[in-house]
């Protein structure tokens, strides 16, 4: 009697012989999913992206005054020399605010100030004016006769009678009781530089009687200044 023999069944690939040889199918290939990809990317960039700007805000910054070109120093401080910086209020940096600008501006720096520099009350000092009864006198001196230090407007100085002006007065010094000293903390007006060998003209402002004895001095002699603090 013949017996009916069932084909093995293989799970996905069909029914085949028993006896036959079995195909076997390989892995499917894993396929990329780019819009998860992308999406992870955009996430890691949003992230980072949002810890910068968490920082950036969590530091606040201070607005500050700066030079928005480099001054010699003497230099009268206008509007357009000045521009606005900003601090990290973590910075303990010595500086003036925005608003502060009328401080500087019509000032004269104290030293030679490059372009960027914070500035300060004490980098610059007011500038000299006339007032009744005052004059102006201007000296051009040699080298010797003035301090080496730069003389800026504003400084003090003491005005002293050179040898010839004390050798003709030297005479009458035990009458009239002369004294070399022509004028005392007389402010320094304006100083210009005359050709390279130190000389100089400076203009000083002191009371009118003693502007005329300065100037009478000094088509008699030479006279010296004397820098004194202020």
């Amino acid at each position: 009697m013949a017996t009916k023999v069932q084909p093995a069944r293989v799970p996905g690939n069909g029914s085949v012989p028993s006896g036959g040889p079995l195909r076997v199918e390989p892995p499917p290939a894993r396929r990329v999913r780019v819009p998860e990809l992308v999406v992870g990317v955009a996430l890691m960039v949003g992230f980072a992206l949002a810890a910068v700007l968490w920082h950036m805000s969590s530091t606040s910054k201070q607005a500050a005054l700066a030079l928005s070109r480099p001054v010699p120093r003497g230099h009268v401080i206008e509007q357009r020399d000045l521009q606005v910086v900003y601090l990290s209020s973590d910075d303990n940096i010595a500086h003036l605010g925005r608003t502060e600008a009328g401080t500087l501006i019509g000032r004269v720096t104290l030293a030679d100030l490059p372009a960027g520099a914070l500035l300060t009350s004490g980098s610059v000092a007011p500038r000299v004016t006339i007032g009744p009864n005052e004059g102006v006198v201007g000296l051009a001196l040699e080298a010797g006769q003035v301090p080496a230090t730069s003389l800026l407007p504003g400084d003090l100085v003491n005005v002293i009678a050179g040898p010839a002006e004390s050798a003709g007065a030297g005479a009458t010094t035990a009458a009239t009781g002369a004294n070399p000293v022509l004028a005392t903390r007389a402010a320094v007006y304006d100083v210009e530089e005359l050709g390279t060998q130190g000389r100089r003209f400076v203009s000083i402002k002191l009371p009118e009687q003693d502007a005329n004895r300065v100037a009478a001095a000094a088509e008699r002699g030479p006279v010296r200044l004397v820098l004194v603090s202020g």
